[in-house]
């Protein structure tokens, strides 16, 4: 991958793709930006200034695009997401994959770089995935696909996500069995039966990031607005057994228990409550974070991650954070974006991983 790459960015959000980038061993340039959403776009300026974000992507005609090297973007899965109604290419959102497809027509980026939820494989029996892999191979790419856990690359958090990386005109390799994920397996199988431009990118990545744990990613000094502090709960957590709650590290999510509802009048999931020695669950773009138990003061206290953890749940680095509480972003805003976002740490070695896999 030649120095000083140019990248045009699609679906942009707060800047997880731009974040990763800003950490990886690859020179470039960011050269386009496009969000529709206003105050994911404020978060954005906040940390890259010096870009001029563009709107809403289907109001832009592809060629007043620059010319590129590398098109990224998370494009949008509210169509493909579990916690969707799983319209797919029926839902328009689910059509801007397609805007994905006039871009890299008529700009012929080297290097395409997508993520989604992982929903996205298994939407509509494989033939939603199986649409957008059949497009980007006939647009010339020679791509692979994988399913990636966050907590791969060290962040405290499960999050499994679809990457999808192609390299124009590429060489071309039948695929081999996927390490991480056996529906991958099945769906690679399909593309060699159909003679898809495919290569073997994904199973050459090996991340040996430092795993970090929700207690390494704790503020000091929390506003007590994000404490559970009713006496039933109160009362529940001075009836527990403290012997039983964990005190080890676990590269894992642990689920210490679920608040009764008779203590903690809400849906089962958020009455759940876990370790700080554990990983979190699966951020969502809703303001009822993850429940955490901790000892402070020699007392017990249950409350919900703040927005800055969540930010940090997803690997965005303390500066990047400083930024945003700098322009105060309201909560609710904070926890749609980093429920949205993409982790940069897994950006970064899939970006580290692609210039040697290039020998470029």
């Amino acid at each position: 991958m030649k120095n000083n790459i140019k990248i045009a960015s699609l679906f942009s959000g707060i800047g997880g793709f731009e974040q990763g980038f800003k950490k990886s061993k690859m020179e470039y340039e960011l050269v386009f930006a496009s969000e529709i959403d206003k105050y994911a776009t404020m978060t954005f300026s906040y940390n890259f200034p010096i870009i001029n974000m563009h709107g809403d992507i289907k109001a832009i005609n592809e060629n007043d695009i620059p010319d590129h090297d590398l098109l990224c973007g998370g494009f949008p899965c509210q169509s493909f997401s579990v916690a969707g109604k799983q319209k797919g290419f029926n839902d328009i959102r689910g059509t801007l994959f397609f805007d994905v497809v006039r871009i890299i027509k008529a700009k012929k980026p080297k290097y395409l770089f997508l993520e989604n939820v992982k929903n996205l494989i298994s939407h509509d029996n494989g033939n939603t995935i199986k649409t957008i892999l059949k497009n980007i191979s006939d647009c010339g790419y020679t791509f692979d696909i994988t399913i990636i856990n966050s907590n791969e690359a060290g962040v405290p958090q499960s999050r499994e996500r679809t990457y999808i990386v192609g390299i124009l005109n590429y060489k071309v390799e039948k695929f081999t069995e996927d390490k991480r994920n056996s529906t991958i397996t099945t769906i690679k199988k399909w593309a060699n039966e159909n003679k898809l431009k495919t290569m073997n990118f994904f199973n050459t990545i090996e991340m040996h990031n430092k795993k970090t744990y929700i207690k390494n990613i704790l503020e000091e000094n929390v506003d007590k607005k994000y404490y559970l502090n009713s006496d039933k709960v109160k009362k529940y957590i001075s009836e527990l057994d403290k012997n039983e709650l964990s005190k080890k590290n676990d590269n894992k999510i642990i689920k210490e228990f679920t608040l009764p509802r008779d203590v903690h009048n809400d849906l089962d999931r958020q009455r759940r409550v876990y370790s700080i020695y554990g990983i979190s669950p699966t951020l969502l773009a809703r303001s009822d974070s993850p429940k955490i138990i901790f000892e402070e003061n020699y007392t017990y206290h249950i409350r919900k991650l703040t927005p800055l953890e969540t930010l940090r749940i997803q690997g965005f680095d303390n500066k990047f954070t400083d930024n945003i509480q700098k322009n105060g972003m309201s909560d609710t805003q904070l926890y749609k974006q980093s429920g949205n976002a993409v982790s940069p740490p897994v950006i970064t070695e899939i970006i580290n991983n692609l210039m040697e896999f290039t020998n470029e």
